[in-house]
């Protein structure tokens, strides 16, 4: 048998498909496997790339309710079998994208290991079948039908809901594993509260919210930021706005104003998620797949903001029947329901309880375990 080679093969459509396939692709060489991890959206020409990270995002933010018709209506039917309408939709992706093929044929990959379904849709409007077995990791709490590919050997998914789900749409069971979402590694070891918070020179006596910014629009995060500046509690508020520096300027001057019993750490992005969970009481953000993951995984109740149609509305509703978080709707209430939480004890541990039940830290050790398993490693 040849020495094991994977392709790792994420999107840069928002941030988590490609923060799972660096997950896997850490634990596959921890596991001593060889792997290579690429962005698929670097290898399709360049206008499709802008368009397709752009799209989806303009109109969500734009034409919601169009997003979520649309969505629900390619999602009817969930099935393997190939309809009319796919298989045109997967030629048109494949004549965008055809540099992929081009790449496998190049680093000649023993296994490929997919964390977003346009990959496995280029590869399936090829003339010749592609005899290189594929897995697939889906990176939310919900299972959309453009997922469904007979050429996948394993499904990866984050919870039971979603195998079964799979199940009823003609999946075998065999070929479903719910191991979790894949997230960084430092979630398997994080520090206590009382360490994060010292290393974060965080002060220990104060609640402390983590917001998390990114992805949010401006007058979003004001209408929040101006109700917590008015709180009357001792709350530190870290608020992480990602790669988004105008964002950070455009809130710099609000923060500066803060007086009272709110104190706000305004930082852009950071490399320290993992240790601000660890020290953080509660989360406030979207509830997007592997945001979600890792403050299960660190046992931290979340308040979602405006969840995008389709997935996000799917794991937010997978988060709140949990027990583990709390929806911010409509967005004036946010200050109130934050003074409920922080001032309700057995609420507080209960929910966290909720968190950390649901949490899998060791995610990408699992897959990588069964794909071992499978004998493809």
């Amino acid at each position: 048998m040849p020495e094991p080679r994977v392709l790792v093969v994420s999107a840069s459509i928002g941030s988590g498909h490609v923060a799972a396939g660096r997950a896997v692709e850490v634990a596959l060489r921890a596991a001593g496997a060889r792997s290579h991890h690429v962005d698929l959206l670097d290898y399709t020409t360049v206008p499709f790339r802008r368009l397709y990270r752009q799209a989806y995002f303009d109109l969500v933010r734009s034409a919601p309710d169009f997003v979520d018709w649309l969505g629900k209506r390619l999602d009817r039917g969930p099935a393997e079998v190939q309809t009319r309408q796919a298989r045109l939709r997967a030629r048109l992706a494949r004549a965008l994208s055809f540099h992929l093929p081009r790449l496998i044929e190049r680093v000649q990959p023993t296994l490929l290991v997919h964390t977003h379904f346009l990959g496995p849709e280029i590869l399936s409007a090829q003339r010749r079948a592609l005899a290189i077995p594929q897995v697939q990791v889906i990176t939310d709490f919900f299972a959309h039908a453009l997922w469904l590919r007979s050429s996948v050997r394993r499904y990866y998914v984050g919870a039971e809901e979603i195998a079964v789900h799979l199940h009823a749409s003609g999946v075998a069971p065999e070929r479903v594993r719910v191991t979790g979402i894949p997230i960084d590694v430092r979630f398997t070891d994080l520090p206590d509260e009382a360490t994060a918070r010292s290393s974060l020179t965080l002060d220990r006596e104060r609640d402390v919210l983590l917001f998390m910014a990114g992805g949010m629009e401006f007058r979003t995060v004001r209408t929040l930021l101006e109700q917590l500046l008015t709180l009357r509690w001792p709350l530190q508020v870290v608020m992480v706005c990602g790669r988004s520096p105008d964002l950070v300027a455009q809130l710099r001057g609000l923060v500066a104003e803060a007086s009272g019993l709110v104190r706000v750490r305004l930082l852009g992005f950071t490399d320290e998620v993992p240790t601000y969970m660890a020290a953080a009481d509660l989360m406030a953000g979207k509830p997007g797949g592997l945001t979600s993951s890792e403050a299960l995984a660190a046992g931290l109740p979340m308040a979602i903001v405006q969840p995008y149609p389709l997935q996000e509305e799917a794991n937010a509703t997978y988060l709140l029947e949990a027990g583990a978080a709390m929806r911010i709707e409509p967005l004036t209430i946010f200050g109130f329901k934050l003074q409920r939480f922080f001032a309700d004890a057995e609420r507080r541990r209960r929910m966290a309880a909720n968190a950390a039940r649901l949490g899998r830290p060791h995610a990408a050790r699992a897959v990588v375990d069964d794909l071992r398993s499978l004998g493809l490693l």
